[in-house]
């Protein structure tokens, strides 16, 4: 197949196809003589593993990582200890991201409850002191996000 039914089939560009060729991580099979890249199944499902590797939050020079293991071990043995260190690393990463997730959302939801309070505020934007509003002041911390709305300096 050429590179634009690689292309379709594989949910990606042409030129994210040749990028990934830059990169060594997808070859053509063959080129024509009129200098055509020709592709075939195993292409198709280097792709494919690419995008799901993207998807799971590896880059690509992860993923370029990943394909090499294989080269670089002599047993079994060796390319699961490999590849363990890798998931390991890569759930201390999920976790952290979760961290903050978590304190994002909790952020949020502090931000949600400061200006539930401000809903029945008749002061007009420019004209309001915000840092001494009895609904502003019941919250021992407001959220940056809501802080820059407001601030006034």
């Amino acid at each position: 197949m050429q590179i634009g039914d690689l292309a379709e089939r594989a949910g990606v560009s042409t030129r994210t196809i040749r990028y990934y060729e830059e990169l060594g991580l997808v070859e053509p099979m063959e080129r024509t003589n009129g200098g055509f890249r020709r592709y075939c199944e195993d292409q198709l499902r280097r792709l494919q593993i690419i995008q799901g590797l993207k998807c799971l939050g590896f880059d690509l020079e992860q993923v370029r990582h990943l394909f090499a293991l294989r080269d670089k071990a002599e047993t079994g043995g060796d390319l699961a200890r490999q590849m363990i260190d890798i998931l390991q690393t890569q759930q201390q990463e999920i976790d952290a991201k979760i961290a903050q997730y978590k304190e994002l959302r909790e952020r949020n939801r502090s931000g949600i409850d400061v200006l539930r309070g401000c809903l029945c505020c008749r002061i007009k934007v420019f004209e309001r002191d915000c840092h001494n509003c009895e609904s502003y002041q019941c919250h021992d911390e407001v959220p940056d996000l809501v802080e820059c709305a407001i601030f006034g300096g």
